[in-house]
């Protein structure tokens, strides 16, 4: 448990600052004692302090894991008040939501005393108390609308962040410095969050350097999008600190210290993006993840306020609605929300190819969440019906979905994999790396991914030639991509298509995936 560590290896006051929204979340676990919290921070983050430091930090971040006797019965004697004046109530110590559950567990296991005091102030029969009497720091009030977070002392840092790009929103429209009718949802911003997502495959892949190498390109990318940001800048930033957060905390967190470091070298000190970072540094990553939803909505609420969310084209206008199909199913916009801007642009795009491609992209992000379940004969029925959709005669362009053929194939090659059909999934593995070099060309992102799957399929079959074959392959690959990457200076290919990536970026459930293929199918028969 580090006691007998040295003088010099306890935590300091900087390691106690920056460790505080972690430190603060688990003990605030009901499940975990505070052994088991300090047990986390030394074997996860070599954060080491004894009993005592925790508790006087405790004492001044004024946490309490227990509800003090006195404050459960003003509490009950608030919402008593409140429950006979027909308002709702959420409650609150010190700034921090506190559960009905929890509070009814309180109201059964309270010892008789409290039982009673809480008894007789529910009925009216004890004295009012003074003002001077009345518990401060607790708070009753009526709960707020979603997607309005609710819990004032955690969210009060992302209210101002959105107050603050809602003014850098406006301004930038009404200077004309996003020129909106002209501009394609921005194809940038998908280029940098496609490229951010690959490097994450590789390091899965078992690829560690050379998905540190994209990662690297992807920061060194950031500084231009920060100095000259297309409209929809901050949503791939939110996600992009999310997705790297979901994958690895430190990695989420390192992203939000460099994103916020840069901007204080490449921006004017008066920028705004200087006091939006200076408050996503007090919520810090887990913060950010709890508040998601809300940063997400307000912003393109905003934007639809300023704009209106209809693209001119076709291809634009199925960007856009690609983009809230993705959102939505990570449960970042509310269903009413996220409808209400689908139906407006699936009404333009009725009975058009353009409309049943994203039926089938909707029931793709389906695909990708059964075979994350295991659910793989599930999934490989879903699958073939997506390839029977896009084998069907008539399309204007028959190559037009090329990139939705790849990422079935994928999809097929993994389910096979994971069956342990060896054969089957050496032949779609094969015809998946095809695929991708005749759509996408030999030192495309998407051809070294395919690639390095492959390889990392042989190297845990045992199959070592195939693997060492493979690997030859994706170092001649790899060597033309980085030498185009060092010639441009940045990413060699543009990815306008928000869609090309084929697994789950954020966490999607079923039942909101379920929601949009509804709506769509609706939409795409009117």
């Amino acid at each position: 448990m580090g006691t007998n560590r040295l003088g010099d290896g306890w935590a300091t006051a900087n390691d106690w600052a920056n460790h505080r929204p972690l430190i603060t979340a688990l003990y605030r676990d009901q499940n975990k004692t505070l052994k088991q919290t300090m047990q986390i921070m030394e074997e996860t983050h070599n954060f080491f302090a004894t009993v005592r430091m925790y508790k006087a930090r405790f004492q001044q971040w004024e946490i309490e894991k227990k509800i003090k006797a006195e404050d459960a019965v003003e509490i009950f004697r608030q919402q008593s008040a409140r429950t006979k004046a027909g308002k709702s109530s959420v409650v609150y110590i010190r700034g921090r939501k506190v559960s009905p559950e929890r509070l009814q567990r309180y109201r059964y296991r309270a010892p008789a005393q409290v039982s009673e005091q809480i008894f007789m102030v529910e009925r009216d029969l004890a004295a009012s108390p003074s003002e001077a009497t009345t518990s401060s720091h607790i708070v009753c009030r009526t709960p707020s609308p979603s997607p309005q977070p609710e819990d004032p002392a955690d969210f009060r840092a992302p209210l101002q962040c959105m107050q603050i790009l809602r003014g850098y929103i406006i301004s930038s429209v009404e200077s004309r410095a996003w020129q909106v009718s002209n501009t394609d949802p921005v194809p940038d911003a998908f280029t940098w969050a496609h490229y951010l997502a690959t490097s994450q495959g590789l390091i899965a892949h078992n690829r560690t350097e050379e998905g540190f190498v994209l990662l690297d390109i992807c920061m060194e990318e950031y500084k231009s999008h920060l100095a000259n940001p297309d409209p929809f800048f901050w949503l791939a930033t939110y996600k992009a600190a999310l997705l790297l957060g979901s994958k690895n905390i430190d990695l989420g967190n390192l992203f939000i210290k460099y994103a916020s470091s840069l901007t204080s070298i490449v921006l004017p000190p008066n920028h705004p993006f200087h006091a939006v970072w200076s408050r996503i540094n007090m919520t810090g990553l887990q913060g950010l993840q709890r508040c998601a939803a809300a940063l997400f909505e307000s912003y393109l609420s905003v934007w639809q306020e300023q704009t209106g969310l209809l693209q001119a084209g076709e291809t634009s206008l199925v960007q856009m609605a690609f983009v809230f199909i993705q959102l939505q199913c990570s449960g970042v916009l509310s269903y009413p929300f996220a409808r209400d801007a689908l139906q407006a642009m699936m009404s333009l795009l009725s009975n058009s190819v353009s409309s049943q491609f994203l039926l089938q992209e909707a029931k793709f992000r389906m695909v990708c969440l059964l075979l994350e379940k295991g659910r793989l004969d599930e999934a490989d029925v879903m699958t073939r019906q997506i390839l029977e959709w896009i084998d069907q005669p008539g399309k204007p362009d028959p190559n037009e979905f090329d990139h939705l053929l790849c990422k079935c194939l994928w999809i097929l090659f993994e389910i096979n994999d994971k069956k342990g059909n060896i054969e089957e999934a050496t032949r779609i593995g094969h015809k998946l790396v095809h695929a991708c070099e005749t759509t996408y060309g030999s030192s495309h992102l998407q051809t070294i991914d395919a690639i390095s799957a492959l390889q990392s399929f042989y190297t845990r079959n045992n199959n070592i030639n195939a693997a060492q074959e493979v690997a030859k392959q994706f170092h001649e690959y790899w060597g033309s991509f980085c030498a185009v990457a060092r010639k441009k200076k940045g990413f060699p290919h543009k990815i306008e298509q928000p869609w090309l990536h084929r697994c789950i970026e954020l966490d999607e459930d079923e039942k909101l995936i379920r929601q949009a293929i509804d709506l769509l199918e609706r939409n795409s028969l009117t």
